[in-house]
This record gives C-alpha cells, structure tokens and sequence, in this order.
C-alpha cells in the first residue's frame, strides 16, 4: 500500500515543518525602567503608615544627581528597609506604531 519511497518523503517533510524556525510575535510594546515605588509587604498600622509616608516624602525631595545628598539618601533608605516595605521596580510602556503612512493619500479627505 505505501512504499518505503513515500513514507521517507513524508518523514523527511514532516522533520523539515519541525525544523524550521518559528515566526516571533512582533512586539506591541517597548520597556523603559522609571524607577521604584516603595510597596508595603502586609497590613500596615497607623503608625508605620505615617514613618513610611514620611521617609518617603523626605526621599523624593533629595535629588539623586547631587552628590551631597547621597548620605542623607543611603540613610533613608536604610530606615526603609527596617520597615515592612519592598522596593518594586516600574517599567514604562510606550506602545509600537506599526501603522503605515502613504505619500499618495488625497490631502482633501483630512488624511
């Protein structure tokens, strides 16, 4: 019923639908680091709330670039880090525009 001949073609063409490279999504969106945001790790009281809030607003006040306030950073952070807070990376998203402007397009339509 089937020969050697075309079993073989089959296998071979199969191996070689298996071997090909697949084609990768394109990307809808591009990932740029803008800094961290302080998140709490549980339920916080009323007074961690009011230590951390104040560190905080104590923190966004220095500027980084400064290198006089680099103590006064390292030491509110260090005062962060006893409190039950995580540092949490955010990533801002700049969506990709794959749309296509033509040269041709009638300029009375609005286009």
């Amino acid at each position: 019923m089937f020969t050697s001949e075309a079993i073989l073609s089959g296998l071979m063409k199969a191996f070689a639908f298996l071997a090909r490279p697949k084609p990768q999504p394109k990307t809808k969106y591009t990932y740029r680091t803008a800094g961290t945001a302080v998140h709490a790790r549980r339920r916080l009281r009323p007074s961690e709330t009011v230590a951390i809030n104040a560190l905080v607003s104590d923190l966004a006040i220095l500027d980084p670039n400064n290198s006089d306030h680099d103590a006064k950073i390292k030491e509110t952070i260090n005062a962060l880090g006893k409190l039950p807070v995580k540092f949490v990376p955010i990533k801002r998203e700049t969506r990709i525009s794959t749309s296509k402007v033509y040269p041709y397009r009638s300029t009375k339509r609005g286009a």
